[in-house]
Parts: structure tokens; C-alpha cells; sequence
């Protein structure tokens, strides 16, 4: 099985077009996505000048004469770390020495089968440390019952919508968590069970652990019992983490407010932190710790999203997003009003708000927030710049 790979394939005559159809089907993509697109390497490039790359790109040239000189423009508008597989009619050693060593990942010869593509998407990321990994974003509630949980599960919900890839949420507050409630899944084994036994835990083991929610979402919920005592310790979490991020393009991590080395190592490790506060002084203080603690322990890592919720413009009680802003010196990323129905109706129905409140404002203000966290928009491409390096370097310069 080849994991979590997003692969987009630009077929220029019918006959590799069929067989990209095959691989798209076949089994051992189960995981990863495979679009496919007529028109070639030039509609690659015309594609791309506006759009993010994904993880890899398949081109299919007819003409020999001109391959190199669109590769040169693909590689101008490829973000960097994009894999390249070009499929070619020269059946020529240098041209495949003069391919590999100016950055192309693979360069196979037409006519060609599924087993050859499917071979070549899996020796991309045959070793272990080259294997692509999702990001990691944790949600933390600057105190306790602000929301940060509601928060976490609507976003996971939402990325995985917003992507149309695969997302894993793991709920880690093992004796209170809500995501059982939420989701309104049935969750057979839990958290703890993937903890339990870390020597053990695979892929295979922690995908019987978590819980189809839809085609994108999938959860490793907790138990929510407080009769469980469980500890967790950093490597078993690690080790766990680090398989959810091979086997999805975002893990959403819902911490408990409880301060631990174990929590603490979290929100110095993972990608994004998301700070959710009220509009109120123990919010404000508390909020204001974490962000001096985590400047120093996240180092050059993006520094965390403030996110303000159950605002109320007409509460004199409240403070301002700019108390906020003044004090701790960052601004909220979101403002989320205060909409206790909406959110109280969807977590009765055991719905994410997207879900039973679609067209509601509340939906769109989270949105926001979910547009940010996927880094997939078109205005966020990394285009290289010219002459930076040797003819397709760039494609793979990390």
C-alpha cells in the first residue's frame, strides 16, 4: 500500500491516459489520490502557473525536441519538494542520466503498464526518512472550557473537506474527551489501546484503533473515562504521531488543559498551535504564559494562532480583540461570536457545525481558519525564482 500520496498526471496520448486510469483504481493507491488530466507537460505548466503542486506530478512529453525546455517552465512554477515522473518516447540512457541529474525523480520509456508507474510512485518514498508526512496542528484552550475541543473536531472536519485528503483527529484528553459524543461514532478500541502496547503499534494496528467519520476524516477518539487511568509517556507518543502523520496530510491534536511534559512537548513539536480564549482576564494572562513559554521552545517553528471565541460585540464585560492584541502582543487570528445554539444544536445532533448549520455565518468564520491551516491555497505557491540553480534542481531542493 502506498500511503497518502496526492498525484496529479498530465497523460498526452489516449493510450497512457487508459493506463493512469488503471492505477487510479488499483489497490495499492488506495490511500493516495490520483487526478488526471489530458493535454501533457504543457498543460502541466499552464496548470500549475496557478495552482499549488502536489506531492508528485506525472507528465507525459510526445515531443522529444522540446522536453527539456518545458520541464525548465515546469520547474519554474513546481513548488519545491515536488517528486517528477516523465513519461518520454527516447529510449536513451543520456537522456535519462541528463533527466535524474538536473532533479527529475523518474523517467520511464513509452509504451508503459500500470505495474511500472505504481513501481516508480512507490520508489519515490522507499526510505523511511524521505517519506512524505503530514502536518501537525494542536489545539490547546488557554483555560478550561473554552471551546478549544469543539474547535479542534470542526476543524479536522473542515480540512478534510477543504483538502479532499485524508485528516486524522486524535482526541487526548482520555478521561474527558468528547469526541465519541461529537462524532456520534462507536469507537471498539480507543486512544489507550494504541498507547497500551507502543512496541506494537504499526499502521495496521492504528488504523483497527481509529474510526471512519467520512471519506477524509478519520478518528482516534477517547475513551472519556475517568475510571481509566492511563499515563503517556514521550516516546509512545511520538511513535504514534509520527505514524499518523505518514498515513495523513494533517493530524489535528485535541490537548487536554492539563500542564505536562508530555503536553508541553506537544505544543513545542507540532507544525501550528492553536491558542483558543474567551474575552476575559484569566483568558488574557493565561494565554500571554503560554505564548512566552512557546517563543522560546518553538524556535524558528510558526509561532501559535490566538483564536478569540464566544465574542460578544454587545457585552461591556468583554474585552477587545485589541486587549488582546495590545497585551500579548498577537493579534487573534479568528474572532468566533458567540453562537450557543448553533453550536449546542450540532453537538445534540452529534454534527460537526458545518454540517447542521451549512449556510450559517459561524460556518464561514470558521472556514477562515481552516483555509489558513491547509497552506494548500493557489496565493500561497512557492514559485522558484530563475536562476537559482541548475536547470530542474529546484523541483527537489528542500
Amino acid at each position: 500500500m502506498i500511503q497518502r500520496l496526492t498525484i496529479d498526471a498530465f497523460a498526452a496520448t489516449p493510450e497512457t491516459a487508459s493506463v493512469l486510469r488503471q492505477v487510479q483504481i488499483d489497490r495499492q493507491l488506495g490511500k493516495s489520490r490520483l487526478t488526471l488530466e489530458a493535454g501533457g507537460l504543457s498543460a502541466a505548466v499552464a496548470h500549475y502557473a496557478a495552482t499549488a503542486t502536489p506531492q508528485v506530478v506525472v507528465v507525459e512529453e510526445d515531443d522529444a525536441a522540446t522536453l527539456l525546455e518545458r520541464l525548465e517552465q515546469l520547474s519554474e512554477v513546481c513548488e519545491q519538494g515536488t517528486r517528477v515522473v516523465v513519461i518520454g518516447s527516447v529510449n536513451d540512457i543520456g537522456l535519462y542520466r541528463t533527466l535524474t541529474g538536473r532533479g527529475i525523480s523518474e523517467y520511464l520509456v513509452r509504451p508503459v503498464n500500470a505495474n511500472q508507474i505504481i513501481d516508480a510512485l512507490s520508489g519515490l518514498f522507499s526510505d523511511p526518512l524521505s517519506a512524505p508526512k503530514g502536518r501537525v496542528v494542536a489545539c490547546w484552550g488557554a483555560r478550561g472550557g473554552v471551546g478549544s475541543s469543539t474547535l479542534a473536531q470542526n476543524l479536522a472536519w473542515g480540512l478534510g473537506r477543504y483538502l479532499q485528503e485524508s485528516v486524522v483527529y486524535i482526541d487526548l484528553d482520555l478521561a474527558f474527551g468528547t469526541s465519541v459524543l461529537a462524532f456520534n461514532i462507536d469507537a471498539k478500541q480507543t486512544v489507550v489501546d494504541a498507547l497500551a502496547h507502543p512496541e506494537r503499534l504499526d499502521e495496521v494496528l492504528m488504523e483497527r484503533c481509529m474510526v471512519d467519520y467520512d471519506d477524509h476524516l478519520q478518528i482516534l477518539a477517547s475513551p472519556g473515562d475517568c475510571r481509566i487511568h492511563a499515563s503517556i509517556s514521550l516516546d509512545s507518543l511520538d511513535h504514534m504521531i509520527d505514524l499518523a502523520a505518514r498515513m495523513a496530510s494533517l493530524v489535528v491534536l485535541d490537548v487536554p488543559h492539563v500542564w505536562a511534559d508530555w503536553t508541553e512537548h506537544l505544543l513545542s513539536m507540532a507544525d501550528d498551535v492553536v491558542i483558543v480564549a474567551t474575552p476575559d482576564f484569566a483568558s488574557l494572562r493565561d494565554s500571554k504564559s503560554l505564548i512566552d513559554v512557546l517563543a522560546s521552545r518553538r524556535g524558528v517553528a510558526a509561532p501559535p494562532r490566538l483564536v478569540l471565541n464566544r465574542v460578544d460585540p454587545s457585552s461591556k464585560t468583554q474585552l477587545t480583540p485589541k486587549d488582546f492584541e495590545e497585551t500579548i502582543k498577537v493579534a487573534p487570528s479568528l474572532v468566533i461570536p458567540s453562537e450557543p445554539q448553533v453550536f449546542g444544536e450540532a453537538a445534540n445532533n452529534g454534527q460537526m457545525v458545518g454540517e447542521a448549520a451549512k449556510s450559517h455565518k459561524v460556518n464561514q468564520v470558521l472556514n477562515q481558519l481552516v483555509e489558513s491551516l491547509a497552506g494548500k491555497t493557489p496565493s500561497a505557491r512557492k514559485v522558484a525564482s530563475k536562476g537559482s540553480g541548475s536547470l530542474l534542481a529546484r523541483l527537489l531542493r528542500k
